[in-house]
């Protein structure tokens, strides 16, 4: 599909997420549903579970090897009513601002084998996309073979679907720059990797460390080793500050804007 974009909204943007119970960001939704409708052509919007989602899977043990599968499986009532309550609100910030759009949930058809997708319909997304609606998916908890139940990352969502759609571009939000030599909440004189390719990715990912927020689902460096996935192909990658007014809307426009961009 011609000038299909992906963007992926993270967690730490679009929820308060050392915030408990779980609260959402609406001063942000609004102001990237008005970004995002910028946008000529395809869309597909990626949310982050932020405190939505990774909460209660901490609660209920997800992430620990040890957790027993019934306690993993208590766990799923309370991540999917979080997640339903985040993506609704973010399509309807999205339809109020002129962004026709559908949520599609993960769990109603997505199936894991031992952490892993094992089964992922895409026709309903490629359905929807024809039918000239944006489609919304998030972070999910799922049904999974060997453990029970497992977390499908929005980034791991955003990696599979860029590849199984041929997606031309990727943008993941943040509430960082990009990627950095070390983490900039540890060492705030960190230096910004402004691209990433084969001369430099191996430093990068080992300095990438891993959110300093609670996050079951590995943080920065899993993020960039997923991400360089799709960047050795053709699709252009750019990890950005989402919480910087403008810089979503310049990459939108392919404009030159504060960001690691992966080139491998």
């Amino acid at each position: 599909m011609k000038s299909l974009t992906l963007v992926k909204l993270g967690g730490s943007v679009i929820t308060q997420k050392q915030v408990s119970p779980p609260t959402v960001n609406m001063m942000a939704i609004s102001r990237i549903a008005k970004e995002l409708r910028t946008h000529q052509g395809p869309l597909i919007v990626v949310l982050g579970g932020g405190a939505h989602g990774h909460q209660a899977a901490h609660i209920y043990g997800f992430g620990d090897p040890s957790t027993p599968l019934e306690k993993l499986l208590a766990g799923i009532p309370s991540i999917r009513h979080n997640m339903t309550l985040l993506s609704l609100e973010v399509e309807q910030a999205l339809n109020a601002n002129g962004i026709p759009s559908v949520v599609i949930p993960p769990y109603s058809s997505v199936s894991m084998h031992d952490g892993e997708i094992m089964n992922f319909p895409i026709d309903i997304i490629k359905w929807t996309l024809e039918a000239h609606c944006a489609v919304i998916i998030h972070g999910d908890v799922c049904l999974d073979d060997v453990q029970g139940a497992s977390i499908l990352s929005g980034d791991t969502i955003s990696v599979y679907l860029a590849k199984a759609l041929d997606i031309q571009r990727v943008f993941i939000g943040t509430d960082v720059d990009g990627i950095f030599e070390e983490d900039p909440r540890v060492n705030p004189n960190a230096t910004l990797v402004s691209v990433i390719d084969s001369s430099n990715k191996d430093s990068v990912l080992a300095g990438a460390g891993t959110s300093a927020a609670t996050d079951v689902t590995g943080g920065m460096a899993r993020k960039a080793q997923e991400l360089l996935e799709l960047a050795s192909q053709t699709t252009q990658v750019a990890i950005f500050n989402l919480t910087v007014p403008g810089r979503l809307t310049a990459l939108l426009a392919d404009k030159s804007t504060t960001c690691t961009r992966m080139e491998c």
